[in-house]
């Protein structure tokens, strides 16, 4: 019986050692950002080739995005590739407080904790007096109006930014896809509207409460 152990024994550790010395599973490989001597750039890391477009970005921006706009290279869209609905809005809303508001803030004025510990430079309000301190250096708000021009920004300014990036903004377009961003761009606008709303917007019911609560029945 013992000679029997044994030898399940050291089949065990037979097998355990052919695993332990499997190629496949130790061979060398370099892991990211770190030097390669075999190269002349010494990346271990390689760039994408010259010339070569991945097809998969692509087949999925060329749906909702025009190219070629002489404006540095953003997009210029005046309205929205998807449609401007409830439910387009609340995807939106979630994707934003996922991915923009830890640093951009629930509302999207910069106030958020984030922002405040950031070292270099705090993530601006993307609309409103605290944007244009942040890129005018402190130029007058305009009045806010029902379309676009809540935002000082055409829509598809937002939908580049989120796509390459901008300043020490990173790209979102791995976590995004090309729908998920404009609802994101969607839920801005509505942001941006709801700040700096006229009380005339309002429901006859709704703005009777606003009425109430404010202080003098004034807004």
């Amino acid at each position: 019986m013992r000679a029997g152990w044994q030898c399940a024994a050291g089949g065990f550790l037979a097998v355990a050692g052919c695993v332990d010395l499997d190629p496949m599973r130790v061979q060398a490989r370099d892991g990211a950002f770190v030097a390669n001597p075999y190269f002349a750039d010494a990346r271990s890391m390689r760039p994408r080739v010259p010339g070569t477009v991945i097809r998969e970005w692509y087949l999925q921006e060329a749906a909702f995005a025009p190219r070629g706009s002489p404006d540095g290279g953003w997009v210029e869209v005046e309205r929205l590739p998807v449609p401007f609905t409830r439910e387009v809005l609340l995807e939106g809303r979630a994707h934003f407080e996922t991915w923009c508001a830890p640093c951009h803030g629930l509302l999207g004025d910069g106030q958020s904790i984030v922002a405040r510990n950031m070292q270099e430079r705090p993530a601006p309000s993307l609309y409103g007096e605290g944007h244009a301190h942040s890129t005018q250096g402190g130029a007058g708000v305009q009045s806010v109006s029902p379309g676009w021009d809540a935002l000082p920004h055409p829509p598809g300014f937002y939908y580049s930014v989120i796509t390459g990036g901008y300043g020490l903004m990173p790209s979102y377009a791995d976590a995004l896809t090309p729908a998920a961003r404009w609802k994101v761009v969607a839920w801005l606008r509505v942001l941006a509207y709801s700040q700096r709303a006229p009380l005339s917007a309002a429901p006859d019911d709704v703005r009777a409460a606003l009425l109430e609560e404010a202080p003098g029945g004034t807004p």
